[in-house]
């Protein structure tokens, strides 16, 4: 068996902003700049991880998710480049790009639940996590975990499917599809709502019957690092999932909470996001998906993420955790603190925290 099975939609450079006259940090030097990284590691070796080549997804696919009315807006608007939300672009390729991008998704699900894979990690964009039902937003125009969800219940028959998000932005779209559905538990770790975009996800909003508890928002006060998050997963993530027993983990793997991200304000390091895929990896099956990040070491932290996966030793860290934890704001772990007792107050009827 591969430890790692990775997807990559090759056509993403046709979802370009540059092709409309405009940039955007959501573009294709994402998945370039992860491509070259890879090449200069020994990763891809065929057994730790492999690359496998996908086909794009069906409309039907898309569907399982999104309204038949919005993925026909989305298609239309393609044809002159337009999109009613204002963060969110789309190319004449665009369609196309994204019924890739699921596909690789959904090659990213067969790998794992068939057992040809330990874990798996689909390289796509654009991300998923903003898009709701028939919204898009965030740089988002399907959801990709959604999508995949669904795929897994209705293809393999899973009947309980974690989707965790550790993109610094919370997973709104995400929770959107499965706020009454408690066959899927949906966790988002992201940056304090009242500080960022989509000022969404606040630790009150639990889902609606009939799954209450089972959207979890947990807001990280803005400098919040390795050691919160450490915390926040033995604490309750980890407990949770215990509880829940899911038989498929989908991460939503952001970089956008690492700190040198400029467009947000968590404080995440090399080794923050190796302890909280370790963990999840030793317990349960990963399909981790590309979400946000629009830093210079997004091929850096993708081979951490690999490496955790595949369960090596990480790379050393490059940053004085000592040095950040000091520099930071006093009211940080206060206000952490405070966020992770009402978090364990408002799921405690649910899951005994």
């Amino acid at each position: 068996m591969v430890n790692v099975g990775l997807t990559l939609n090759e056509n993403h450079s046709l979802h370009d902003s540059l092709l409309n006259g405009y940039p955007c940090p959501e573009n294709p030097s994402r998945l370039e700049q992860i491509q070259e990284y890879l090449k200069s590691t020994d990763l891809l070796d065929g057994v730790r991880c492999r690359m496998y080549d996908s086909k794009a997804a069906s409309v039907n696919d898309i569907l399982r998710v999104h309204t038949k009315e919005y993925v026909e807006f989305v298609k239309s608007c393609t044809k002159d480049s337009r999109l009613s939300s204002k963060d969110v672009y789309v190319c004449p390729s665009s369609f196309d790009v994204l019924l890739e991008a699921t596909g690789c998704v959904l090659n990213a699900g067969d790998l794992v639940v068939t057992g040809k894979c330990k874990h798996s990690f689909a390289l796509i964009r654009p991300p998923g996590h903003h898009a709701g039902p028939d919204t898009s937003s965030g740089f988002c125009v399907f959801n990709n975990s959604g999508v995949l969800a669904r795929y897994l219940q209705e293809v393999h028959g899973l009947e309980r499917i974690a989707i965790i998000n550790i993109d610094a932005h919370a997973s709104d779209g995400t929770h959107a599809v499965f706020e009454a559905d408690p066959s899927v538990l949906c966790i988002s770790i992201h940056q304090d709502q009242s500080t960022l975009y989509p000022y969404k996800g606040f630790i009150r909003d639990i889902g609606v019957r009939p799954a209450l508890g089972y959207c979890i928002n947990m807001e990280m006060p803005p400098e919040a690092s390795n050691p919160e998050y450490n915390v926040l997963y033995d604490e309750v993530v980890e407990k949770v999932l215990a509880k829940f027993d899911p038989q498929m983990v989908i991460l939503e793997c952001g970089f956008d909470a690492y700190h040198k991200e400029a467009l947000t304000k968590l404080n995440l390091t090399i080794d923050g996001y190796y302890q909280i895929i370790f963990k999840l990896a030793l317990k349960w099956n990963i399909v981790a998906l590309l979400e946000g990040g629009y830093h210079n070491d997004l091929g850096l932290l993708t081979s951490v993420v690999l490496r955790a996966l595949v369960g090596e030793s990480s790379i050393k860290d490059d940053v004085n955790l000592v040095d950040l934890l000091a520099s930071r704001h006093a009211k940080t772990r206060k206000d952490f603190n405070n966020n992770l007792s009402l978090l364990k107050m408002r799921l405690e009827p649910y899951w005994g925290l």
